[in-house]
């Protein structure tokens, strides 16, 4: 595990840590790819991808200019997008009935053209089927499901999962109310939770709360996807806004988009702090190791005052 140790005279310059960059113009999605269950980002092609109406026929789309990938796995019914090591994995998560013997993750091969070949992996929770609408890949690729409704929580699946029978999901956590998305950040273990209390921030580690992001005024079900230098895409109902990673609680409000010309810009959520930048993502073979992302956070600000930054580098 990597790890920033700064010396206490960087803490002279906290006054710094309000300041953020200003944030580019929210992503206005074509017409008809949204409202979207889930998106991601890919590095490799610069671009955040849509799970939009058509996700259910295995058709995903790009939010920037429209164009879209397919697959013929015949998912059931797809809540979730992620991304990692530069392939789409597509959730095919819901189960409001709780019917389902098992759920299926689909990983795409390329975004490169309009089909995709894909590979399948089958997954069945410990307790019972759930509904979900919320998947996030951590560091070394392990895929965690968070459930919805009653009782609703974390469960994490084998980081090796086979292709040749139904892999176990285990419970490791309890979950926020109304959870609709989710995203690791780029240290691979700090999970970003698009709830109804806005984004909630927790450790892998230990499964503790780090801090709160409250929303007033978006509309319900947003998704939520990060880049790997932990800029957020938060939104697809049906307007895309950017934000950032706050440093500490804060309450923000969400304006929403008036009555403008086709393709003219709607107003941004206001820009918080910005997040500092980590290293290679990590996870840890029986569970994530502690983040460091946002510890970072709270320091982004001074580390360019502060004499004397002594780096300790080790590895969990």
């Amino acid at each position: 595990m990597k790890r920033k140790i700064v010396a206490a005279g960087a803490l002279a310059g906290l006054g710094l840590l309000n300041a953020a960059p200003a944030l580019a113009d929210d992503i206005n999605p074509p017409k008809g790819t949204t409202p979207a269950v889930g998106m991601a980002y890919l590095s490799s092609t610069d671009s955040l991808w849509l799970a939009g109406p058509r996700a259910n026929e295995g058709v995903l789309v790009n939010a920037s200019d429209g164009s879209t990938v397919s697959f013929s796995g015949k998912p059931k019914s797809v809540q979730a997008l992620s991304s990692f090591s530069n392939r789409l994995w597509v959730g095919d998560i819901g189960d409001k009935d709780s019917s389902r013997e098992s759920i299926t993750v689909f990983r795409l091969g390329s975004v490169e053209g309009e089909r995709s070949t894909y590979q399948s992996y089958a997954f069945s929770y410990e307790d019972g089927s759930h509904h979900a609408q919320a998947m996030a890949i951590s560091g070394r690729g392990r895929i965690y499901i968070v459930t919805a409704g009653s009782g609703a929580a974390v469960y994490r699946a084998e980081l090796e999962p086979s292709r040749q029978r139904v892999n176990k999901l285990t419970r490791v956590a309890d979950a926020p109310e109304g959870v609709t998305d989710a995203v690791f950040l780029a240290d691979g273990s700090t999970l970003a939770l698009r709830c109804k209390e806005g984004v909630v921030y927790l450790d892998a580690w230990n499964w503790e709360r780090l801090l709160t992001q409250t929303i007033i005024g978006a509309p319900e079900g947003e998704s939520i996807a990060a880049n790997n230098e932990d800029a957020l895409f938060v939104g697809g109902n049906s307007r895309i806004r950017r934000a950032y990673v706050p440093s500490s609680d804060e309450t923000i409000k969400v304006s929403q988009p008036s009555a403008s010309p086709s393709g003219s810009p709607a107003p941004s959520a206001s820009p918080t702090a910005s997040a500092a930048e980590e290293d290679s993502p990590r996870d840890d073979k029986s569970a994530p190791p502690m983040s460091g992302t946002l510890i970072a956070l709270s320091l982004a600000g001074v580390v360019a005052l502060a004499a004397g930054v002594i780096t300790l580098v080790s590895k969990r």
